[in-house]
């Protein structure tokens, strides 16, 4: 076994398996930029390597997988003018996320507890995605006046539900719902959503991490997997496509609610354009160029230095949103935005 650890991300090789494991049990493995850039040089090392040939991604920390990214990190780089961090901490987040949603070997994404925000992009772009019982998902981010990222623009539109006949079925309006109002779900509706995989006991969780390193990862789904409970939140389906559906967020807003109560009005204009956008393009890369643009403008705007300072810094849950309305934001701004693709660093 061959270990290096730093900044709270562990890289092993474990035999054939390339294991990574967050240790910032404090912040929830809450991910700086320090963190994206030793889990994207990781993964570029093993994807080259020919004696890796599968990857895991778990947590110390049985109550969460990762909680999200280090927003406060953000806000201080952009209160002190750092605009070159904040870029580069959203374009290698981003690009990890791509090279996660295109890697060539079989990436294991254990979501144990708490999987909200950046955690998702390190678990729902992989190819094999375990959830269990203590699951709790969520994008939370029109909350703090930033938008849904980490490629939700490309997963969110295409959020499904099986059919009678066995086929599936998308729904934007349901990915609108998710990232307006950043609902939470657990892992039964992940798998109903389409955005996980497989079932187990978090008390199985130790073992079939055990069991994917000594034999493969089809062999610990075949060992541990099992039927998951009942979907409550695909219990709103029909609910959900009436109130989130058309082309009006005015409308949508007045349907919806207290599900929109608080929200920032200028990130859920940004959160709409960018699902719209996202429907009609099939290639994650393309969707994160997308969210790239967005997140470079954002991130910098009084939006989000408000909200993170609402929710995280003073805690007072008492932001002061301008334009105070959706009425009110330049919505053809923040189309320009997203028109204006930035390329990912890799």
């Amino acid at each position: 076994m061959t270990t290096s650890q730093e900044n709270f991300v562990r890289a092993e090789i474990v035999g054939g398996t390339g294991v990574l494991t967050l240790t910032r049990e404090k912040a929830l493995n809450a991910l700086s930029r320090s963190m994206y850039h030793q889990i994207a040089g990781a993964l570029q090392d093993w994807a080259k390597d020919p004696a890796i040939t599968q990857v895991v991604m778990q947590s110390t920390l049985p109550k969460a997988l990762c909680a999200g990214g280090d927003i406060k990190e953000v806000r201080e780089a952009a209160l002190d003018g750092r605009s070159d961090e904040v870029a580069d901490t959203f374009g290698t987040e981003y690009a990890m996320d791509n090279l996660i949603a295109e890697y060539p070997k079989p990436y294991v994404a254990m979501m144990n507890g708490i999987v909200m925000g950046g955690g998702m992009g390190i678990s729902v772009h992989g190819s094999h995605r375990i959830v269990s019982d203590t699951t709790q998902m969520a994008m939370p981010e029109t909350a703090i006046g930033f938008f849904t990222d980490i490629g939700a623009s490309y997963f969110l539109p295409r959020v499904s539900r099986e059919t009678a006949d066995g086929a599936r079925e998308t729904s934007l309006e349901f990915g609108r719902y998710l990232g307006l109002s950043g609902a939470r779900f657990n892992g039964a509706d992940a798998i109903a959503l389409g955005l996980a995989d497989t079932y187990i006991s978090s008390s199985d969780a130790e073992a079939f991490v055990k069991l994917t390193v000594s034999d493969g990862v089809d062999t610990a789904v075949a060992r541990f997997g099992q039927k998951p409970p009942a979907s409550e939140i695909i219990a709103k389906w029909d609910e959900v496509r009436e109130s989130y559906g058309g082309d009006s967020l005015e409308a949508i807003v007045e349907r919806a609610g207290s599900d929109l109560d608080g929200m920032s009005p200028t990130a859920l204009v940004r959160v709409f354009e960018l699902l719209n956008a996202g429907a009609q393009d099939d290639d994650v890369r393309s969707c994160l160029e997308r969210e790239l643009s967005m997140a470079t403008a954002a991130a910098q705007s009084e939006e989000f230095l408000e909200g993170v300072r609402a929710l995280m810094v003073d805690k007072d849950k008492n932001p002061q949103w301008s334009p105070a309305t959706v009425a009110e934001v330049d919505s053809e701004e923040i189309r320009r935005v997203v028109e204006r693709k930035i390329e990912l660093p890799f």
